[in-house]
């Protein structure tokens, strides 16, 4: 009896809207003459006769235009049914007696209206779209006796950049009822997991998705061998050729999955904006495109929510401007339409797709992303105002897909979950007012270019890199000089060459002229980052220097590209001594990663080196407040393919949980410390979960074994 009294309540307000929405447009129409020069409207009653000959268009019309012009409307993402609408405005207008239109009043006209009627509804709390998509697919639904059969799916959503610390906060503010509904009624768990080092989209969507992100480096990196081609996760050619690598055709969605919004498709064949297959231009046109088109004024609700995201920017710009607030970057009206495409056109896509899909009741998984608050948050702050904004539209979708399902034939599990977190604080050059790639520039010749090795330097370096081993294998042979020093231990060298003559002749590095120099004066590498002063060059000619330095968030990648391969640390300190010291001396650095021929990966702060493959530390651990598994992840990452001759990550401060990106984001994931690697998935109750979740392969195992139990049931 309540469910029906509910319902008739809810009948009698959608009448009551719907009237207030024809009399408002009525008065926007009878507005027009004096908003627009290029229409005449005659005689007052022409407004009525004009909105109630649109309603008719609408209904009888635009569902055969939309089967006609589908393709054309995602095309033109959208643009070309804006244009539709404004035309079937003209249409029912211009044949009017004493109507005088052009197509340019005929435009605004639409546009007012559809401001009107999107106001209208959301001050009604009419969740329109829903609405109209229920009343569509319902027949369909209704019939569709085999997905009711079907064992129940797994919806996927994924909220970009959302930190499960920053989730806390968020639910506990109220910007997230649907969220903290489901957590406190115990049909969820909310737990943190640990990302794999980069702390980023590739890496973890790479990971989530087909459960491997092997060489993903970081966000951006470079091939050296490739021509020092700069290879970037998101890129829409880049994409596709990371997928090809990582993919073994057993992806997360490879059952009849769908992908939406995402960088990898997780082996779908289903996908919109997908990164790795968006230019497949064949297969950009899917049915579920239908639930973004379902009427004349689907489309245009997006568009006005667009533009009123693009006002709220500029009006938080003003308002950071005003109050000064700090950390703060320069914005702009180009980034707030970047914004509003994130935050308002594909989160309103994915919303709707996905809804259809749900009621539709055909895929048995779907993985769709809302990057609304990772973009935000790069540029106002993981915690600004801002951001509570978003999150709040983003539970409200969540919970318009919860409406969906809840009607729908064929029952589905809802996973929440982010990909990685986010870390604040002003960027490195905010802070000392010079670029990463600039400082590093400072310790090289002012001309590399002009830089030559003479031939007993590529002499040694083709004695002690074998042509056809590679350095793991030469690892093996090494366990009589685990953390040799290349200062010191000429014995233990000797000992070792006497059993690796075949292999390496390392000792002809310490008989180069730099190290020579550098023997006599230190008497260990820690003894050499703590004693050596560092002198800086002007940075006059860094045009010519071959030098490649990447950012991703506080991951500093740095490439030296004269030399196909990584140099090592043994060749970096022989080449360019100024190098290393002048690196880990610097307060916005907190550690870098190079590779030793001798010891494998080296972690060396400014007060002390951590040996990644003896677990040895000597002085300070440089890695004591990035996480009890920094050591794992670096080494891991050590060896991946394309990795920087120097890897840098930022300082981090535990106490007021800023990192420094060496890119222009307030916001920031790449590396490691603090929130950036602590993100959440928020999973049904039901499900077995491991009691720790490192690692992005960890969450596509639990994902993986959960959608395969509920086909057991």
């Amino acid at each position: 009896m309540e469910n029906t009294n509910q319902s008739n309540v809810n009948k009698a307000k959608i009448i009551l809207t719907s009237i207030t929405i024809g009399i408002v447009n009525i008065l926007i129409v009878l507005a027009m003459p004096m908003l627009s020069d290029d229409f005449v409207l005659g005689r007052w009653t022409n407004a009525i006769i004009i909105i109630f000959l649109l309603t008719i268009a609408n209904t009888i019309l635009w569902p055969i235009f939309t089967r006609i012009l589908m393709r054309f409307f995602i095309i033109t993402f959208g643009i070309g049914a804006l244009l539709l609408n404004g035309l079937m405005f003209y249409g029912v207008a211009y044949y009017l007696p004493e109507v005088n239109i052009g197509i340019g009043g005929a435009l605004i006209a639409t546009l007012f209206i559809n401001i009107a009627t999107t106001l209208i509804f959301n001050i009604a709390n009419i969740d329109f779209y829903n609405r109209h998509i229920i009343k569509k697919l319902s027949k369909k639904i209704n019939t569709d006796k085999k997905a009711a059969r079907k064992y129940s799916g797994v919806i996927m959503i994924e909220i970009d950049g959302l930190a499960k610390e920053i989730l806390d906060e968020a639910i506990g503010k109220g910007y997230m009822p649907t969220l903290k509904r489901w957590i406190e009624n115990k049909t969820h768990t909310l737990k943190e997991w640990e990302t794999d080092l980069s702390s980023q989209t590739g890496a973890s969507q790479a990971g989530i998705l087909h459960g491997n992100n092997k060489d993903i480096v970081a966000y951006r990196w470079v091939e050296k061998e490739n021509n020092n081609k700069i290879i970037v996760s998101s890129n829409f050619s880049h994409a596709p050729l990371i997928e090809n690598k990582i993919s073994d055709g057993n992806g997360l969605l490879s059952d009849n999955g769908a992908s939406r919004a995402n960088m990898f498709s997780g082996d779908s064949d289903d996908f919109i904006f997908t990164s790795s297959k968006i230019i497949e231009l064949d297969k950009l046109f899917n049915k579920t495109w239908y639930s973004v088109f379902t009427t004349s004024n689907s489309f245009q609700r997006i568009f006005v929510l667009f533009l009123w995201d693009i006002l709220k920017e500029l009006k938080s710009q003003i308002i950071h401007k005003i109050k000064n607030i700090r950390p703060r970057m320069k914005r702009g009206i180009i980034y707030a339409t970047l914004r509003a495409g994130g935050n308002v056109f594909l989160r309103e896509v994915v919303t709707e797709t996905l809804a259809g899909d749900i009621l539709n009741g055909e895929i048995n998984s779907a993985y769709a992303t809302y990057v609304g608050y990772d973009e935000v948050a790069h540029h106002s702050g993981i915690r600004d105002n801002d951001v509570w904004s978003v999150l709040k539209e983003i539970d409200l979708e969540i919970n318009r897909l919860e409406n969906a399902e809840s009607i729908s034939k064929r029952h589905y599990d809802f996973v929440i979950l982010s990909d990685h977190g986010q870390g604040n604080g002003a960027t490195f050059k905010q802070r000392y007012g010079i670029t990463l790639g600039n400082f590093v520039r400072r310790f090289l010749p002012e001309d590399m270019k002009s830089l030559k090795i003479n031939e007993e330097l590529d002499h040694f370096k083709n004695s002690y890199i074998p042509r056809n081993e590679s350095i793991e294998n030469i690892k093996e042979k090494m366990d009589t000089i685990k953390n040799y020093d290349i200062f010191n231990e000429y014995e233990a060298l000797q000992n070792f060459k006497e059993k690796s003559m075949d292999l390496l002749k390392i000792d002809e590095l310490c008989k180069t002229e730099e190290i020579q120099k550098l023997r006599k004066k230190y008497n260990d590498s820690f003894d050499y980052i703590r004693g050596y002063e560092a002198s800086q060059h002007t940075t006059k000619k860094a045009s010519d220097s071959e030098l490649i330095v990447l950012g991703s968030g506080n991951l500093g990648l740095i490439y030296l590209t004269q030399w196909k391969n990584r140099l090592t640390y043994e060749e970096i300190i022989s080449l360019f001594p100024d190098l290393i010291p002048g690196l880990v001396k610097h307060p916005g650095i907190g550690f870098i990663l190079v590779n030793s021929i001798a010891n494998g990966g080296m972690v060396i702060g400014e007060n002390g080196i951590y040996y990644l493959e003896s677990d040895g530390i000597i002085g300070e651990n440089p890695l004591a407040n990035f996480g009890k598994n920094a050591s794992k992840h670096l080494k891991r990452h050590n060896a991946f393919k394309n990795m920087p001759d120097i890897l840098v990550n930022s300082f981090y401060d535990p106490e007021s949980g800023d990192i420094c990106a060496f890119e222009e984001l307030i916001g920031s994931h790449g590396g490691l410390g603090g929130t950036q690697t602590k993100p959440f998935i928020l999973y049904p109750s039901d499900w077995d979960c491991p009691e720790e979740l490192v690692g992005a392969k960890s969450i596509y195992d639990f994902l993986k074994n959960g959608m395969e139990k509920l086909k057991e049931e």
